[in-house]
């Protein structure tokens, strides 16, 4: 498991860094626009190209917020159940997590497959090949899910120690 788990977070820092890069990206061509804008020649599809930026931004940091546990949970019934129930709940959630990336990421891998073989797609003005976007998200929902998994091992050991849920002390 050591060997998956470093592998895992090495891709999720690789993600994590492609979301700060694509980020940047993003404030210039935005910036660049709002003054293009106000000079009165507007850059040509500079929507398109923040459509694709704010979709990558947001899968390239997904896998990394699972790592850091930094996702929205509300636990209004959950945070008074005994730390047995809690971690049962959560393995039920980190199951849930994983059968949804799992979908989710095998279906945008082959609409990936699929646009860069049988019927390419691209955007209307730039042109700009869609594939490279649908393996991002795919690969990241996968990360998201193997994210998810290596927290069962922590769950596990917090329910035998009687230690409440392991997000942040108790769900938000």
């Amino acid at each position: 498991m050591s060997k998956i788990r470093v592998f895992v977070d090495a891709a999720t820092a690789a993600y994590k860094w492609g979301a700060s890069i694509v980020a940047v990206l993003m404030m210039l061509v935005i910036a660049c626009a709002v003054v293009a804008r106000a000079l009165g020649t507007p850059l040509p599809a500079d929507v398109e190209v923040i459509q694709l930026t704010m979709g990558t931004l947001v899968m390239l940091g997904l896998a990394y917020t699972e790592q850091v546990q930094s996702h929205v949970t509300v636990g209004l019934l959950v945070d008074h159940m005994p730390p047995r129930w809690q971690a049962a709940l959560d393995l039920v959630a980190v199951a849930l997590i994983c059968a949804a990336c799992a979908v989710i990421g095998w279906v945008n891998l082959t609409v990936a497959v699929e646009y860069l073989t049988v019927r390419p797609r691209s955007t209307d003005y730039l042109s700009i090949p869609l594939w490279p976007f649908k393996l991002i998200i795919g690969f990241g929902f996968w990360l998201w899910a193997l994210q998810a998994v290596l927290r069962v091992p922590e769950i596990l050991r917090n329910a035998r120690e009687g230690v409440v849920s392991i997000r942040n002390g108790g769900h938000a």
